[in-house]
């Protein structure tokens, strides 16, 4: 009987599906962004202040207002934005020219919203803005 039960505990992962991965599989990742926890992972070939800024920017496009903006420790960011959604993002310098970017959203996550932020940071990253008379100029940063 013991053998029995040990032998079903053993194949009941191959009888439940895809609902028993998430607890087998961790983390799980998908193209360039890796999902540990409900919590999105993306590594950049950046320094920290240049996806802080384009983080920053990329917020008030999505028009989500940023409630706390602190540094960090280990000169990293820490941003807490949205109304309904709250968004925890840290930015955290890893080694010279490569920085993590977490993002959680809400307690569980949200990939695709997610997802769709890590886009808005990739396009707004590299951006020069011109003045008006074709001049390259620095976007400012509101808190």
């Amino acid at each position: 009987m013991k053998k029995l039960l040990l032998f079903a505990c053993l194949c009941l992962p191959f009888f439940a599906g895809c609902a028993v991965a998430p607890l087998l599989i961790s983390p799980i990742v998908t193209g360039v962004i890796m999902w540990k926890d409900g919590e999105a992972h993306k590594y950049y070939n950046e320094e920290a202040h240049t996806l802080y800024r384009a983080t920053k920017i990329s917020l008030k496009e999505l028009n989500h207002p940023i409630t706390k903006d602190e540094p960090n420790k280990d000169g990293g960011y820490s941003l807490l934005a949205g109304e309904g959604d709250k968004f925890h993002i840290v930015i955290r310098q890893v080694k010279p020219h490569i920085t993590e970017v977490r993002v959680r959203i809400n307690i569980m996550g949200d990939k695709p919203y997610a997802e769709l932020l890590y886009r808005q940071i990739d396009s707004n990253t590299n951006t020069i803005d011109f003045d008006d008379q074709g001049k390259p100029t620095k976007r400012k940063l509101r808190k």
